[in-house]
């Protein structure tokens, strides 16, 4: 008589005799995100290739909470992290690096830390993105982000302000500390008024989006009030009319090359120097801006 058995390895025990854990961290201001989110699908993809799962944790934007989540994760002996840095200026990586744990950063790279890094042309596309709003004859260009200390943010305002100053107009900014202080009534010190701005460019989605509501409580209409370019595309980007310009980020493009690089750290933690990829981004020609309509009322 034969006896069959539903064997299942052991995984904590297969990692303990391996050393490894066969799990990977990712970090995030905001998993909900759809940069983020898009991002992370692609992370576990390249996980799952390689027989890993993905423990997901929310920084909040906050150095804090993103300290006491990197604890939690050296307790647990994860293989390897893949951030998106609270703040590009105080995040520490120190006691992972003291650990030999293999780091990946993506998006906000870290200031005078020796990590592999993967992120996009931030400067040059936000230059060549404001380059069209000029080119369509707009000279009064706001220029609206959040959080300038992160490393994306001031990228994006010095490529911004590079095309300003090269086509001899006056730059115009309304950088705020925190998304939330990006109110209709904010707002409507620049769009309404005799010196009101003729175009806007947004810095990300979040602030894309806080923008468009703001539009519509003051009751102002795309294209026929302002132009309009969004640096970050979403799913709804392409719906909203006239149609959303749009500098579009190669989220999971990103996501990929910072897991495949992490799989390479924790084959061979020294195999090579710290690396720096760039991605480049699409400049998605919608209506917006002042280019032909793709979605008409």
């Amino acid at each position: 008589m034969k006896i069959r058995l539903r064997y299942q390895p052991n995984e904590l025990a297969r990692g303990l005799k391996a050393k490894r854990s066969a799990a990977i961290a990712m970090i995030a201001p905001n998993l909900a995100d759809p940069f983020t989110a898009a991002a992370v699908q692609a992370v576990q993809d390249v996980a799952r290739e390689n027989g890993y799962v993905v423990i997901l944790a929310s920084s909040s934007g906050d150095v804090a909470i993103e300290e006491s989540e990197l604890q939690v994760i050296m307790r647990r002996q994860i293989d390897g992290v893949i951030l998106i840095a609270a703040n590009s200026g105080k995040s520490n990586l120190k006691p992972l690096r003291a650990k030999n744990v293999p780091v990946v950063v993506f998006d906000e790279p870290l200031r005078g830390q020796e990590v592999d890094t993967i992120t996009v042309t931030n400067r040059k596309s936000a230059r060549e993105a404001t380059e069209h709003l000029l080119a369509h004859g707009y000279r009064r260009i706001l220029a609206v982000g959040a959080r300038p200390h992160l490393y994306t943010c001031s990228e994006r305002v010095a490529g911004y302000r590079s095309a300003i100053r090269t086509a001899g107009a006056e730059t115009i900014e309304l950088l705020v500390q925190h998304e939330n202080d990006l109110t209709p009534e904010v707002l409507s010190t620049f769009v309404s008024g005799p010196n009101r701005v003729e175009a806007i460019f947004s810095l990300n989605w979040v602030c894309t989006m806080l923008v468009l509501r703001g539009l519509n409580v003051l009751k102002k209409r795309i294209t026929k009030d302002l132009g309009l370019i969004s640096f970050d595309d979403f799913e709804l980007a392409e719906m909203i009319p006239p149609g959303l310009t749009v500098v579009r980020q190669p989220s999971r493009e990103l996501g990929r090359q910072a897991a495949k690089v992490l799989f390479e750290r924790i084959a061979d933690v020294k195999k090579h120097p710290a690396r720096k990829i760039v991605l480049s981004t699409e400049f998605v020609i919608r209506g917006s801006c002042g280019c032909a309509p793709t979605v008409w009322v």
